[in-house]
């Protein structure tokens, strides 16, 4: 990863589990910095946090208003964002967190299933420190939250990684990197060291590699932004997603 400088880091909702873990992902950022210029980091909600909000909502309507609903949600993210800033800031790494509306993420109005359509990162001021966003959510034209879908925060990072001009966004996932068999099940499981946006898009439609949301891949072949994929155990030991031309290279 030598010929990269500029990163944009996602944490997923199964790395950011619980306090210990909100510390490890702190301490992984802090040892990134060493290497690499961090222009964002995307966070998802804590652990089950978007399930449990939803099963309240259903709760307490049998059929939640989507406005409402994606107001509700959007509320996960929100949390992991602050509370990574404020762990980075108790060591001495200055961070801001952004909700959607702060780092200028405009969507439609497609409450559930939103689309990102316009980005004003301007309204960043690196001054601050590190952004650290909010992902899984924009804002339409009338100021309303909506949300990208389930594991949408791939999506946001992918998007910020463009609009910022990352070299490549960087996923840590429990899973660690993509697998040509389920690692779980197979202790034959090969790891793809690299993989072509197609090849990877492929495994999608066909059910596997469900390490990425499918969208932040695609979104990743239009604007040629490499991902790389791994675990937080073993952060080197992963996969790059990007575009590949030999014809033997998968």
């Amino acid at each position: 990863m030598v010929e990269y400088k500029k990163v944009v880091l996602k944490f997923g909702g199964s790395v950011i589990s619980d306090e210990a873990a909100i510390a490890r992902v702190v301490y992984t950022i802090e040892k990134v910095l060493e290497s690499y210029q961090i222009v964002a980091v995307v966070v998802s909600a804590i652990g089950k946090t978007t399930n449990n909000l939803d099963c309240l909502a259903h709760r307490v309507s049998n059929s939640p208003n989507p406005r409402e609903l994606d107001a509700l949600l959007a509320t996960g993210e929100m949390q992991s964002a602050a509370l990574v800033s404020m762990r980075l800031g108790a060591i001495g790494i200055p961070a801001r967190s952004y909700n959607a509306m702060q780092f200028g993420i405009v969507t439609d109005s497609n409450f559930g299933n939103a689309e990102i359509k316009k980005m004003f990162v301007e309204k960043v001021n690196p001054l601050y420190g590190i952004p650290v966003v909010a992902g899984f959510q924009g804002v339409n034209k009338n100021g309303d939250f909506t949300t990208l879908g389930r594991e949408g925060s791939d999506i946001s990072a992918v998007i910020i990684g463009a609009a910022c001009r990352a070299d490549f966004c960087w996923f840590f996932k429990d899973g660690g990197g993509i697998y040509n068999k389920n690692p779980k099940e197979d202790v034959d499981a090969r790891l793809y060291k690299e993989i072509s946006y197609t090849k990877m898009l492929e495994l999608l439609n066909q059910g596997r590699g469900q390490v990425l949301h499918k969208r932040s891949v695609q979104y990743a072949q239009q604007y040629k932004m490499p991902l790389f994929v791994s675990g937080m155990n073993y952060p080197y030991n992963g996969t790059w997603i990007k575009e590949l031309v030999h014809p033997k290279v998968y």
